[in-house]
């Protein structure tokens, strides 16, 4: 990613969408801590489209304002470096074609967030509550690939130079 202002304005747009999809398409948990959305759909596009750089910054950035919109302060740096990890992984591992190589670095960059929330409630909550966060977070990293993956195709395929650096 260049970081000129195109490049800026890429990933400030990116990360307002972001926001928007964990705001809007949200659904709360059983116990209302943890909720499940959008937001991995379009972390996952921003990293494939935009790279590593790209992604780390949309997914950190997205992530932590919504946990602050939302009144989970608390989770802001957590969700600032596991997603903006997520991002990086997946856009260092994705190729930006629509192809195989794109699925390997969105699953590798949903596993890293997986494990990074893991190690963090753990750390918060204890023991008991790393399985819950587990199976949770697996169905929205699982969400997030298959509404991505389609969507970048599109995206690649109608837009022809969508992919940064083409």
């Amino acid at each position: 990613m260049k970081f000129d202002s195109h490049g800026i304005a890429k990933v400030g747009l990116l990360s307002a969408l972001g926001v928007a999809a964990i705001w809007i398409f949200r659904v709360p948990g059983p116990d209302g801590r943890i909720y499940f959305h959008l937001g991995e759909t379009i972390i996952l596009t921003a990293s494939v489209l935009l790279g590593r750089w790209g992604g780390a910054l949309v997914g950190g950035i997205s992530s932590a304002l919504a946990d602050l919109l939302l009144g989970f302060p608390v989770w802001m740096p957590f969700s600032f470096i596991i997603h903006g990890v997520e991002g990086f992984i997946a856009g260092t591992l994705a190729k930006g074609t629509g192809g195989v190589r794109d699925i390997v670095g969105m699953s590798a960059g949903v596993a890293v967030m997986i494990a990074g929330y893991a190690v963090s409630v753990y750390f918060l909550y204890g023991a008991a509550a790393v399985p819950f966060e587990i199976f949770g977070d697996s169905l929205q990293g699982l969400l997030g690939i298959a509404t991505a993956y389609p969507f970048t195709r599109f995206l690649l395929r109608r837009f022809k130079g969508m992919k940064e650096g083409s």
